[in-house]
């Protein structure tokens, strides 16, 4: 039997007076503060819908960015769950992230047009779709998602980044890459008509497995070698998340920190058989639901 349990957390980090970051797990939003799920393999809910774990980083300033990575998320939950799939097709699943994920960003372009106030905002969306044989996992921009396997760390997504072409062609190390001051230039994000989403085929679980999906503020404070260690030392999915968002911020916090972490493991020891989905560990904050 597989178990499953996820926590996530948004911080505002040590400098903005805004967050621009909203996170999505399951079917709850949270722009502020963390809160965890916990569910087996055999959760009815998850067998029919699958569940999506998803990070959105505004693009466009303040309110307006807050704007887009919010109704991003509530608009993709909204179409992702609309009705019950196959769990032995996944392509149903592939299909349900590609119409939710298309649904916000015409949304984002609407509210982009009539509104001055939030001409130019746009998110970026990572995250994964999760059904008890394995995960698919999606991207635009330059959020990411990281499977941690038996002390191995592995980025499951490319970032839509001048400085991630760059590197994917060649012209760049990663190591340069890192460093460049075009290293936040996005060249794909919800918010843009030529927006389009990276959906990478099914990936099987394994005893385990950790999955962290987070933004730049995370990714860009911590080095993977410290998130490989933060993960291979924490006992469970929010002591990881916690004590990674405190290394983003012991490092500067100089922007907004999301991060996700989903972990699966097999046996009794966990058993959540028969409970059902639940909600855990819910903090002050700013839900959306």
């Amino acid at each position: 039997m597989k178990n499953f349990s996820a926590y996530g957390f948004a911080d505002i980090g040590s400098v903005r007076t805004v967050n621009e970051d909203h996170i999505l797990l399951g079917r709850f939003i949270k722009n502020r503060g963390g809160m965890g799920l916990s569910f087996s393999e055999d959760d009815d809910f998850a067998r029919g819908y699958g569940l999506i774990f998803a990070v959105a980083d505004g693009i466009g300033g303040e309110r307006a960015g807050e704007v887009a990575s919010r109704i991003a998320l509530e608009v993709m939950e909204q179409h992702y769950y609309g009705f019950t799939r196959d769990q032995n097709n996944p392509d149903a699943f592939t299909q349900a992230v590609l119409i939710s994920s298309t649904k916000a960003n015409e949304r984002i372009l609407e509210l982009s047009a009539c509104r001055p106030e939030y001409r130019g905002m746009g998110c970026t969306l990572s995250g994964i779709c999760l059904m008890p044989s394995g995960i698919l996992t999606f991207n635009a921009g330059d959020s990411r998602v990281y499977r941690f396997r038996a002390g191995s760390m592995r980025q499951l997504t490319e970032d839509d980044s001048l400085v991630g072409l760059a590197v994917r062609m060649g012209h760049l190390t990663i190591e340069e890459a890192a460093v460049s001051p075009q290293r936040h230039t996005i060249i794909n994000n919800l918010g843009s008509s030529g927006f389009r989403i990276t959906i990478q085929p099914l990936l099987e679980w394994q005893d385990n497995d950790h999955i962290l999906i987070c933004s730049d503020g995370l990714h860009d404070m911590v080095s993977v070698d410290m998130i490989k260690k933060t993960l291979g030392v924490e006992g469970s999915p929010e002591q990881a998340v916690r004590s990674l968002v405190q290394q983003a911020k012991d490092n500067g916090g100089y922007d907004n920190i999301s991060a996700i972490i989903v972990h699966c493991t097999e046996g009794n020891g966990n058993d959540f058989s028969g409970k059902g989905l639940r909600r855990e560990y819910l903090e002050c904050g700013d839900d959306h639901e």
